[in-house]
């Protein structure tokens, strides 16, 4: 399983995808000019586009990078090779998975170093009436991973059954679009406009509420741009809320996976 991982970490960094990767940490360097038209709110800006940056790369790193491994090494025959060992299935899959999500790691780190550096820069250029939370961005960061952590896992949990690229693909990013909007859509029929809909569609709309991943949950933006008082509650929910959903997801995976006919 740890090979595996190995494996993966390696081959990512010589990979294409490696060159991608740093095509979109580059960005960084242009933080605090697009912060500059801001004007007062220099500072502001760039913390959101910071975070924002690190979300997009993450964003590419769990769909594109993590869930087309699995797909590609099917469709090469990599993984006959691979299973032709004395490894199980599931150490496979779980390698592969603790591989991206090192590498995944890494990035972050590197994300937070140049993030430290742009809104050290920007906040020289126009003094803000709010001080720079680190521990605020810090945080915002690590949940923003645990989210797409757990959107790789869905990734995997479609490429596991899926013989396309496609209908993985496309089934993680209508997850990830339907996860960040489900707390809005509810939000808005339970309360602004719950008297304009029936109770059976209210029941469905909950339904699909508690099935869908609440990915807005692991926003913390906000705290972090406004340095806002981070609320301990909300975090360690949303820890424990990861932790459930993420082990039912990758338990899944692997029953798939166990079951598929790779013949």
């Amino acid at each position: 399983m740890f090979s595996i991982a190995a494996i993966t970490f390696k081959n990512v960094f010589k990979d294409r995808i490696a060159i991608i990767i740093l095509s979109m940490i580059a960005i960084y360097f242009l933080v605090p000019v697009f912060s500059s038209f801001s004007m007062r709110q220099v500072q502001e800006v760039s913390i959101t586009t910071s975070l924002t940056i690190n979300s997009f790369i993450l964003l590419f790193l769990s769909i594109f990078g993590a869930m087309a491994t699995i797909w590609r090494d099917i469709e090469r025959k990599f993984v006959y090779t691979i299973l032709s060992y004395p490894i199980k299935r599931s150490s496979y899959i779980i390698g592969r998975f603790l591989g991206f999500a090192l590498v995944m790691l890494v990035v972050l780190l590197v994300d937070l170093l140049l993030s430290a550096v742009a809104i050290h820069i920007c906040a020289g250029m126009y003094k803000s009436r709010l001080p720079i939370m680190w521990n605020n961005i810090i945080f915002a960061s690590i949940f923003s991973y645990l989210e797409y952590l757990l959107l790789m896992a869905f990734g995997f949990l479609f490429a596991s059954f899926s013989t396309s690229f496609f209908v993985p693909f496309f089934a993680t990013i209508s997850v990830f679009i339907a996860g960040n909007a489900s707390q809005g859509v509810y939000d808005y029929i339970f309360h602004t406009g719950s008297h304009h809909y029936s109770l059976m569609f209210k029941t469905v709309i909950k339904a699909v509420y508690y099935i869908l991943p609440n990915f807005s949950s692991f926003d913390l933006t906000a705290y972090a741009t406004y340095a806002l008082k981070l609320e301990f509650d909300h975090m360690v929910y949303t820890s424990i809320y990861f932790i459930l959903y993420f082990a039912v997801v990758m338990s899944l995976t692997n029953i798939i996976f166990k079951r598929r006919d790779l013949v």
